[in-house]
């Protein structure tokens, strides 16, 4: 990732605009062809090569720790760290997570998409300054068509989830997040494929209803997910405590940061 290959911000108050009412926004041509040809090759070098997949196969989740000198190469770009700063209200992070996904084609019968949302924040927690929650950044690294392993959202659902954790809280408390993700009633319905193109990024809240389509092509599907937070996020920093989610950060990670950003590991 060159330099000059680092992405703009464009049309930001749109998108953040989008975030808040849909619960997801999409920033076009986010990531350049050359970086997610490199997200590509690094994924097909730690997964292996494409065979003809089962169910229990087709998907590939790949977590720290991920070595490599790409990896820093990704958290060190300017423009991630400027939007995920605007989202939180902070340039006080840390990096939860880095995650690669490889969906290989798959065979029929295909399953229903397992419909989710990844945490169970509080209305509080959205509402405080700065947040003391995460946004999903999820970079598309291949182009997506229907029936392609495409993220799925349903527009406006994390309304939906603060309107039920909100019951929750008046009946029984706030307590700590017991899951990573949680499982939501079938959205079959109201669900829509998001067709990212190559270098696309989807941002959105991890209250909304989401999954990805089955990949009926005969191509697949790579993503990169990263996403940050603030130290004063104490339920969700006590969630990755617990389930030590933060662990496995690799040695190279922390090497090839400059010594500005090793906080986000922190």
């Amino acid at each position: 990732m060159e330099n000059n290959a680092y992405p703009e911000l464009a049309d930001l108050n749109i998108r953040l605009q989008e975030l808040e009412s849909q619960g997801y926004t999409v920033f076009p041509e986010y990531l350049d062809r050359n970086t997610t040809a490199a997200i590509r090759a690094r994924i097909d070098s730690l997964v292996g090569p494409i065979v003809s997949a089962d169910h229990t196969t087709a998907r590939h989740d790949l977590r720290h720790p991920i070595p490599g000198e790409l990896m820093p190469r990704l958290v060190n770009n300017p423009a991630t760290l400027e939007l995920a700063a605007t989202l939180i209200g902070s340039c006080d992070l840390r990096m939860r997570e880095q995650v690669f996904i490889r969906t290989d084609p798959s065979p029929p019968p295909y399953q229903a998409p397992q419909w989710h949302i990844d945490a169970a924040f509080c209305r509080a927690e959205f509402a405080a300054r700065p947040r003391q929650v995460y946004y999903q950044m999820l970079h598309c690294c291949s182009t997506v068509s229907t029936g392609g392993a495409a993220f799925m959202v349903v527009p406006g659902s994390h309304k939906l989830s603060l309107e039920a954790i909100d019951k929750t809280e008046r009946a029984e408390g706030r307590g700590p997040i017991q899951n990573h993700t949680a499982s939501v009633p079938d959205a079959n319905d109201d669900g829509l494929e998001i067709c990212a193109n190559d270098g696309d990024l989807i941002v959105f809240n991890p209250l909304c209803y989401h999954a990805s389509s089955p990949n009926r092509t005969d191509r697949p599907r790579y993503v990169y997910f990263t996403s940050f937070y603030h130290p004063s996020a104490a339920r969700l920093i006590e969630l990755v405590l617990r389930t030590q989610y933060r662990d496995n950060f690799p040695d190279s990670l922390r090497q090839g940061l400059p010594s500005e950003l090793q906080s986000l590991l922190d």
